[in-house]
C-alpha cells in the first residue's frame, strides 16, 4: 500500500494526541494565579530566601519604591535578601485581585502586604503595611514572577 494514503491518519491521531495534552494542561485561570501567589507566600515563610527566590524567573525584575529597577535573579537575590532574612520581622502577604491577559501566558496579582515584629515583647505588632503588584509569567504548569512592587501605605493614626 501506499505509504501517503496513511498521512491522513497519522495527521488525525496527532492533532488528537495535541489537543488531548493541551485539555489536560492546568487552565491558566485567575484562581490559579491567586493560588500561585498564596503558595508564594507559604513557601517564602517555610524557605525563606530559598521559598522567595523558587518563585522567579532567571529574568525578573524588583521595581524598588522610589528607586530604580533590580535586574536578573542574582540582583534581585541579593537585594531582597536582608529583609526575607531579617529574623526580627515578618513580611506577609494576601492577593485581593488577580487578571489573566489573553493567551494566558501572564498574568497579574495586586494585594496588601504587612510587616510585623518577631522580637520578643513585641510579637505580632504590625511595624508597617502596603500595597503591591506582581506580574507573573506562565512556564509550562507554573507561574513565576517576573516583576514585583510594592508601595507603603500612610500609618493609620493611633485612637
Amino acid at each position: 500500500m501506499n505509504p501517503v494514503a496513511y498521512l491522513p491518519l497519522a495527521l488525525i491521531a496527532l492533532t488528537s494526541a495535541c489537543t488531548a495534552t493541551i485539555r489536560n494542561t492546568p487552565a491558566a485561570t485567575e484562581s490559579s494565579l491567586m493560588q500561585a501567589d498564596r503558595d508564594f507566600a507559604a513557601e517564602t515563610h517555610a524557605r525563606g530566601i530559598d521559598g522567595w527566590m523558587s518563585f522567579y524567573a532567571p529574568d525578573a525584575i524588583r521595581v524598588r519604591y522610589r528607586g530604580n529597577i533590580v535586574k536578573g535573579l542574582a540582583a534581585v537575590r541579593d537585594f531582597d535578601l536582608p529583609g526575607i532574612s531579617d529574623t526580627t520581622r515578618t513580611l506577609n502577604w494576601e492577593p485581593t485581585d488577580a487578571y489573566v491577559f489573553r493567551g494566558g501566558a501572564i498574568g497579574s496579582t495586586t494585594g496588601r502586604y504587612w510587616i510585623v515584629s518577631r522580637k520578643t515583647g513585641e510579637t505580632g505588632k504590625e511595624l508597617g503595611h502596603g500595597r503591591y503588584v506582581t506580574i507573573w509569567r506562565r512556564e509550562g504548569e507554573r507561574w513565576l514572577v517576573i516583576m514585583d512592587t510594592g508601595y507603603p501605605e500612610p500609618a493609620t493614626p493611633s485612637s
